[in-house]
């Protein structure tokens, strides 16, 4: 049996499951629906790119970009935070590049992330060096995108744990 997954907007376990997606009994979001592009193709064969940053032009940023081809996906990293650029390019078969996004739309909920996660205004001391942003990329005219400053949707680590072998090619 599969494990029931825990609602992406607030991190309740208090999910059920309703047809074809999740209902989060604690704050009543919906999630885990078959996404679809503006032009009703399934999300999953939309997708042509990825843009991931963190970090801040002051201290440092690491980004990726993948951008889908006819054979296969390119995909290029490159970091700022020893003081310099450095950048590397890799390839990734269509293959990989479909299981990646099935993993993000349906493992990790991207789609149904709050598009801002920002920290709660209570006092604390909020580090704004610690930015964030995801974006998938169907046309360029329509794209998802999420980000934050010191606040991360509730399966980011589940984000960088998928990104991290392709995020790595830098310390090779």
């Amino acid at each position: 049996m599969k494990k029931m997954p825990v609602c992406p907007v607030c991190g309740s376990k208090d999910v059920s499951r309703t047809e074809s997606f999740y209902h989060c009994n604690a704050c009543r979001s919906d999630f885990g629906r078959k996404p679809y592009a503006d032009d009703g193709t399934p999300l999953i064969d939309a997708i042509t790119g990825l843009r991931y940053r963190s970090g801040d032009c002051i201290q440092g940023s690491l980004r990726a970009r993948f951008a889908e081809e006819e054979t296969c996906v390119l995909y290029e990293v490159y970091s700022t935070y020893t003081g310099e650029i450095k950048k590397v390019a890799h390839v990734l078969t269509l293959e990989e590049w479909t299981e990646i996004k099935r993993v993000l739309l349906e493992e990790l909920y991207v789609y149904d992330w709050d598009k801002n996660y920002i920290p709660p205004n209570d006092g604390r001391e909020v580090d704004g060096f610690r930015g964030w942003e995801l974006s998938l990329i169907v046309s360029p005219d329509e794209e998802y995108t999420s980000g934050g400053f010191g606040e991360y949707p509730v399966y980011f680590k589940g984000f960088r744990k998928l990104m991290d072998p392709l995020l790595s090619v830098l310390k090779d």
